[in-house]
């Protein structure tokens, strides 16, 4: 039994360091471009043009032209290029939402000097029109992508940047200026589709290809997006206008703190929703401070020196302007205001929790941190105020354990060492991991220290022999107990528990006493109230590693610490009071229910 516990900690520990998620930039990128093609797929559509080809006085050859379009009005209008349907016969437009869904079209103007064609679907049905963007706001090196149907290969993607926005054109005499020129993959059968940023806007119409050998090379050239507004506007009516904020933006200062709530999770263009008053210094030498999501020098002046020195630049200032957007109170309120919507609410049930992880040498973190979700907290923001109550609180129930002399401090000298360590480097990193992935994990951690901690009753009293893998282990003689510690098997499930107890929030509690009480046969007494002086010390080097990348609200903190200082107090007089295998089934219990809560959660 023992040595598969070993086995199983060791597989959560490989487990979580292949737990790591790719770099945040990468995953900002990845999820734009996904949103992108899915907004702009259901208005791209695929055309099949019939054609009648004669040569030295030969029979009529039918052959088929394949391109593509998109829907500029609900009404049907498609935008393509004229040479797609040049002479065409017949016109066959194809949707990306079903492959028995065709419609025969009609050519309502045509333009062969910009080659663009506007057609039209006679029907009843309503269809989606594209969203379109702003030619003229387009810098050089931004992202697009490119959707068609190269080759009769129908709505396919293909990426790459802009290179040129001003290329000049020759193709059969006549000639096309301030073409777009991207890396895109566009090939025959791309003419006429949409070319997009990465915000899923239309900025421009596949037009041609740089390409001797009739294949893509690297060179394709696209019509900008403004100039197709002008062309089709004068059959269909106005064009659209993207719509505007009715409120105005409100005026922000980048030098200041990012605010830390549920709005600025995911980072965005700053500038759809502010207006920049004064521009932070960053250097080209050091790490980004976000991942790219916009032109940098918008919102930043950048420096090659190593750090950024010297006043910033200061732009003219407009005043602030309150939204109505609902805001991080710890950021927005004044203490009297957060004391009433937010620490009121909480005193009650920090106070319960307080009490029932005190009684069981455990920090109130498995609750804490949820609670403080709900409450519209920021996931950092809450993991660090969790470890400041429980290090207040544990210090407060410490004091009562060892008045009662079951606090073992030469087994805290032994283990804490490793498990302060990890908490710290836990909270440090806890931003570049996958917190979904870690919170399935500690489920089921819990459901397997609960499944331990119910086995091998005479265990309390210290009777079999502990785990043993080494010569280097120290051995205990306490209040009549003896037991010995293998440090070759306690320092890296220590670690592991510091790191994943500072990571989520929650100390070491909820693993250290298992691994007390089953590897090492200390008796559950001696291992809840020993356990009582390694959490704060725990939640407090997790508490620092957090700090440093999360947000710390003194106020939040310190008042419900007050409350929680209380529950550990009642907490720990009634452990002292209570029966071993009372005790035993209700750290089991607890921690099967927070472990199934936690899976609920996430699925």
């Amino acid at each position: 039994m023992k040595k598969y516990i070993i086995s199983i900690i060791i597989i959560l520990i490989a487990t979580t360091a292949m737990a790591r998620t790719p770099d945040p930039a990468l995953n900002q990128l990845q999820e734009s471009i996904s949103q992108a093609i899915a907004k702009v797929r259901p208005s791209v559509v695929s055309i099949k043009a019939q054609k009648q080809k004669k040569a030295n006085g030969e029979p009529a050859v039918w052959y088929e032209s394949i391109g593509s379009g998109f829907f500029v009005d609900d009404r049907g209008y498609i935008i393509s290029d004229y040479h797609v349907v040049e002479n065409a016969e017949n016109i066959t437009v194809s949707l990306w939402r079903s492959r028995d869904n065709h419609f025969v079209a009609r050519v309502v103007d045509a333009d062969k000097e910009l080659d663009l064609v506007l057609l039209k679907i006679d029907s009843n049905e309503i269809f989606k029109p594209a969203p379109l963007g702003n030619s003229e706001h387009l810098e050089i090196g931004e992202w697009i992508i490119s959707v068609g149907s190269p080759f009769g290969f129908e709505h396919s993607v293909t990426i790459g940047i802009i290179s040129d926005l001003h290329r000049r054109l020759v193709i059969g005499n006549v000639t096309y200026d301030n073409m777009i020129q991207t890396d895109a993959v566009i090939n025959q059968g791309n003419s006429g589709g949409p070319v997009i940023d990465i915000h899923g806007n239309i900025i421009g119409v596949g037009t041609a290809i740089y390409a001797p050998s009739g294949t893509y090379i690297g060179l394709g050239f696209a019509s900008p997006i403004n100039r197709v507004k002008h062309f089709y506007s004068r059959s269909t009516g106005v064009v659209l206008a993207a719509a505007t904020a009715p409120v105005k933006k409100e005026a922000i200062n980048m030098n200041k703190r990012m605010p830390n709530d549920a709005r600025h999770q995911k980072f965005s263009n700053c500038l759809k929703c502010h207006t920049i008053t004064t521009k932070s210094v960053v250097s080209m030498k050091a790490k980004m401070p976000h991942p790219p999501v916009a032109g940098c020098t918008k919102c930043h002046i950048l420096v090659k020196d190593p750090v950024a020195k010297g006043p910033v630049a200061v732009s003219a200032v407009m005043p602030v302007i309150p939204i109505a957007a609902n805001k991080n109170p710890l950021d927005t309120q004044t203490f009297g205001e957060l004391f009433k919507t937010v620490i009121l609410k909480l005193i009650l049930i920090i106070m319960a929790t307080s009490i029932l992880f005190s009684m069981l040498g455990l920090g109130g973190g498995f609750l804490y941190v949820p609670i403080l979700l709900a409450c519209g907290i920021d996931f950092h923001t809450a993991a660090t105020t969790s470890l400041v109550l429980i290090t207040t609180a544990q210090l407060s129930a410490t004091y009562t354990f060892y008045r009662s002399g079951l606090v073992d401090l030469k087994l805290v000298y032994e283990l804490e060492g490793s498990t302060m360590i990890g908490a710290f480097l836990g909270g440090m990193l806890a931003h570049h991991f996958n917190i979904t992935v870690l919170c399935l994990m500690f489920a089921c951690t819990l459901f397997l220290a609960s499944y331990f901690m119910m086995q091998d009753q005479s265990q309390l009293a210290g009777r079999t022999k502990s785990v043993n893998f080494s010569s280097w282990e120290f051995h205990h003689n306490f209040k009549g107990f003896e037991y010995s510690v293998d440090m070759m098997t306690g320092v890296p499930l220590t670690f592991f528990v510091g790191y994943m107890g500072g990571m989520l929030g929650v100390a070491g509690g909820w693993l250290i006493i298992p691994i007390m009480v089953v590897l090492f046969n200390i008796p559950m007494k001696i291992a809840v109230a020993t356990s009582s002086l390694m959490v704060p010390i725990t939640a407090f080097a997790g508490f620092l590693g957090h700090s440093i990348t999360g947000h710390f609200d003194p106020r939040l903190a310190l008042s419900l610490s007050v409350v929680a200082i209380i529950g550990a107090q009642i907490g720990s007089r009634i452990s002292i009071g209570t029966e071993s295998n009372f005790l035993r089934f209700l750290f089991a219990f607890v921690l099967s229910a927070v472990g199934l809560w936690m899976i609920i959660r996430i699925f």
